[in-house]
């Protein structure tokens, strides 16, 4: 069994987490064939529904904003359509992995976040100010503004304050 963090398309319900049996559970929650899509610091997979732009389904603004700061190489490049189920990443034989805690932990069980940046002079400096934020989304919503926004910025990334 694998636990699993749901996140509906439907923003007024929350996400949650969940045990995952196989394939067949992760294609009822996403409502379809799922695609997997990787996401770094942590490293975890997101699947989606691999037909949701092609079935017009409506855009998951959380799954985006964990998309574009977890991995920038997809940031602002596109978008995902559906629910989601945010898993780890396959062990050496393929084998779907829990949630990495710190994600579990950072989503579902704290209260107060920040956002860090590193910046192209130093990528492996990570730089904080004393802004918080109660909801994670508006957290990771204030860290991609920044990305977008100040050029010098390298990377983004929420955490607990």
């Amino acid at each position: 069994m694998v636990k699993g963090i749901y996140i509906p398309v439907d923003e007024s319900l929350p996400i949650e987490l969940r045990e995952f049996n196989g394939l067949e559970d992760y294609m009822n929650a996403v409502d379809g064939l799922i695609e997997a899509v990787d996401i770094d610091r942590p490293d975890a997979t997101m699947f989606v529904n691999e037909e949701g732009k092609i079935h017009g389904l409506d855009v998951n603004r959380r799954a985006c904003l964990l998309l574009w700061v977890h991995n920038s190489r997809y940031r602002g490049l596109g978008s995902i359509e559906g629910n989601v189920v945010l898993v780890g990443q396959p062990d050496d034989e393929g084998n779907t992995l829990s949630v990495p805690e710190e994600l579990e932990a950072l989503l579902l069980r704290t209260h107060v976040y920040q956002y860090q940046i590193t910046t192209i002079n130093e990528p492996g400096t990570w730089y904080g100010n004393q802004r918080v934020f109660e909801d994670w989304v508006e957290a990771y919503k204030a860290a991609l503004y920044k990305s977008q926004t100040w050029a010098l910025v390298d990377e983004v990334r929420v955490v607990p304050a």
